[in-house]
């Protein structure tokens, strides 16, 4: 981490930096525009959008408390404070690097675990119970970098999230592995817990035709000409 993720890196590839910055735009805005297009990809009515954003959001929101939780309970310090100060952290195998400086700007809250990892395995878990499967195609657009990146399936897109990170120089790889499995496992709980099976659209149209239709039937029960039956007349 602290050759890949360092400014002034001489291994880090063209390729390898142009990932960190990418993911660098929040991933709020990111995943969202992500979730639209998916939505209209996958042609799904109103009421399914709203059920695939409702469950999204819910996982990602939980996600997001139980790792700001994590944070500020480890209240673990960033490389970009932990390597220039290498010579107090108690292990005689690091040293100070003063002058060490990451490829990219530090976010202000602790480093563990990585929010980007809890956010993205919230978000690719709850895709996965969506869609019914892990190969799912992901493209994703940044204006940071104004390029977009296509993914054929859910772990590739986690997995590269991971290594943004590092090389950018804002995580362990442990803070990163460990975010995507608190992701991973509040999705999994706010998806099978809150969120009941619903019956498919064709179902639902299909019930839809078999009430218009008894309505029809009862409506042309009910109207009916009287003088069809004839007159009563008193005699």
């Amino acid at each position: 981490m602290k050759t890949l993720g360092a400014k002034d890196s001489s291994v880090r590839t063209p390729e390898q930096t142009e990932i960190a910055f990418f993911w660098t735009e929040h991933s709020t805005a990111q995943y969202g525009r992500m979730l639209r297009a998916k939505a209209v990809e996958f042609n799904l009515s109103l009421a399914a959008s709203a059920r695939l954003l409702a469950m999204v959001y819910a996982a990602s929101a939980d996600a997001t408390i139980g790792c700001w939780n994590a944070k500020y309970h480890y209240s673990f310090w960033r490389p970009v404070t932990a390597i220039p100060n290498g010579d107090l952290d108690g292990n005689p195998d690091t040293a100070a690097d003063p002058a060490w400086t990451p490829l990219a700007a530090t976010p202000n809250h602790p480093e563990y675990p990585s929010a980007h990892g809890c956010t993205t395995g919230a978000v690719a878990d709850t895709l996965k119970s969506y869609f019914g499967t892990p190969n799912l195609q992901i493209s994703l657009f940044s204006p940071v970098t104004n390029t977009t990146h296509n993914f054929d399936n859910i772990h590739d897109w986690q997995s590269e999230v991971g290594w943004a990170r590092i090389y950018a120089g804002f995580h362990y790889r442990n803070s990163v592995e460990q975010g995507l499995i608190l992701g991973h496992k509040v999705a999994h709980h706010v998806v099978h817990n809150y969120f009941r099976p619903v019956r498919s659209e064709h179902d639902r149209n299909q019930d839809e035709n078999d009430s218009g239709a008894w309505d029809q039937l009862s409506h042309s029960m009910s109207v009916v000409n009287p003088n069809s039956f004839g007159r009563g007349e008193k005699r």
